[in-house]
């Protein structure tokens, strides 16, 4: 007689593959679990715990008992605890199927003794008589009748709704969802959070924890029919699979809630249900950058610059505000994925979405100038201006539309002042210029550098610091 095959994983024996499986996937939990937490923690001990309670089936093994036991200690449980339930749980279970198996084994040669024993009292019979010709042209009506009627029987019932179809149907489903879900964290993680490829893959695995079991990495639909039975078993008694319907946990809804909100729901980042998130994010990035350019081309037209010079002072506007300018690139997927990178890292996409700057001059230490203005130059009489901004995006430079009666014109005040140039207001006072200014009114043009005098903004001109441009706060306007 053959000898019984044995599977051996450490310290531990086991009768059969599927108990070996078993003691094998909750290694593969605890080692998760262990690298994520703190299991000698009381209060994350007890978290973990709790999660296992919620999901009975988290373990199926003594290694997996043992760890709730070590768990249940470094939490101060008390009274009967979970791992002594679970324990006798499994013990009745395994007790039950040995029993069963045994009650099948015995079966089977009491039936062949019996059929042994009854063969040996029938009495010899003649074949051709009128009795069993009778039986034959039964049997030969009953095999017509069933070749005509059959088909449409196996049609009906064997269209693909039988409970061995309907169980392998779903446990490839339940593998392949859980797959995609892997690709998708993983790009949530690494892409967005920017976390290293090892945390990145330590959560993803957390995240699929939550699941009763993980069939992300394997080949389901190889599987035999009786592995496919026992996993489906494994998922109906866990919660994942009720009624023949998928039951998500609550957790894995949260996790695609992030997924969602940063656009990669539905999409596995392989390009193959269309747009990647990062090509997404940069063709969105080039169409804002294009938007800004042409409006920032138009406004330094206005002041009177040639075509060559504004696209000039357009470019580096763009070059301040983004770092990178892209809009007229034409990029490979590599390409694009390093812009993401860093437009992430500077804080203009965030969450796959682009991070448009505020209407708001304030914001980039530019002036907001109130609907009437007052400007002077060279120690002139002021004159009075109505005043509308402009600009798309004031965060390297703003634009205001100024009228006086029939005259029309347009003032401009640069961010790029960079802190270098120095101007002594009087004896005690210097300030520096923070950017390029430019005035055009009909015929008159004055171009100098801007600076903050107290409550005016001061324009130096040829090193003379007299002009100006003072708010009017006049609730009348």
């Amino acid at each position: 007689m053959a000898q019984e095959k044995k599977y051996k994983l450490g310290d531990l024996e086991f009768e059969t593959e599927q108990e070996y499986r078993e003691a094998a996937a909750d290694l593969k939990r605890i080692k998760g679990i262990v690298d994520k937490y703190n299991v000698d923690d009381p209060q994350q001990a007890k978290k973990i715990l709790a999660s296992i309670k919620a999901h009975p089936e988290t373990f199926r093994s003594p290694y997996g008992r043992k760890f709730v036991v070590k768990l249940e200690k470094a939490a101060g449980v008390t009274g009967a605890s979970f791992s002594e339930t679970g324990a006798q749980t499994g013990k009745k279970d395994r007790k039950e199927k040995r029993e069963k198996k045994a009650h099948r084994k015995s079966e089977k040669p009491a039936k062949r003794t019996q059929s042994s024993a009854d063969g040996t009292e029938k009495e010899k019979f003649q074949i051709f008589t009128p009795r069993n010709f009778a039986i034959g042209v039964v049997i030969v009506a009953c095999v017509v009748i069933f070749s005509i009627f059959a088909p449409r029987l196996f049609s009906l019932n064997n269209s693909g709704d039988n409970n061995g179809d309907i169980r392998r149907n779903m446990v490839i489903a339940y593998a392949k969802n859980q797959a995609e879900l892997k690709m998708q964290l993983y790009s949530y993680y690494f892409s967005v959070v920017g976390q290293t490829e090892e945390e990145a893959e330590k959560d993803v695995q957390e995240g699929l924890s939550h699941y009763v079991l993980d069939l992300s990495d394997r080949t389901v639909g190889t599987m035999s029919d009786s592995e496919i039975a026992d996993i489906y078993s494994q998922l109906v008694e866990g919660g994942d699979i009720q009624n023949n319907s998928f039951v998500e946990p609550s957790e894995i809804t949260v996790l695609k809630d992030k997924l969602l909100a940063a656009g990669l729901s539905g999409n596995t980042g392989n390009g193959i249900e269309g747009e990647t998130a990062v090509e997404a994010a940069i063709n969105s990035m080039m169409d804002y950058q294009y938007r800004i350019y042409t409006a920032l081309c138009y406004h330094y037209s206005l002041l009177g610059n040639a075509k060559e010079y504004a696209q000039s002072y357009a470019n580096e506007d763009l070059a301040s505000m983004f770092g990178e300018v892209i809009y007229n690139y034409k990029m490979t997927m590599d390409e694009k994925q390093t812009y993401f990178d860093s437009f992430v890292k500077r804080g203009l996409i965030k969450d796959n979405q682009v991070v448009r700057f505020s209407s708001d001059p304030t914001a980039y230490h530019l002036p907001e100038l109130t609907p009437e203005i007052e400007a002077s130059f060279s120690g002139e009489e002021a004159a009075s201006y109505q005043c509308s901004m402009i600009s798309y995006a004031p965060a390297a430079s703003v634009f205001y539309e100024i009228h006086s009666g029939k005259k029309k014109g347009y003032i401009c005040f640069r961010n790029n002042g960079g802190n270098k140039d120095y101007i002594q207001v009087d004896d005690e006072t210097s300030v520096t210029a923070q950017g390029d200014f430019y005035m055009v009114v009909g015929s008159e043009t004055h171009s100098g550098k801007w600076f903050h005098n107290k409550q005016n903004i001061g324009i130096l001109i040829n090193g003379d610091h007299s002009s100006y441009i003072s708010y009017v706060h006049n609730l009348t306007y």
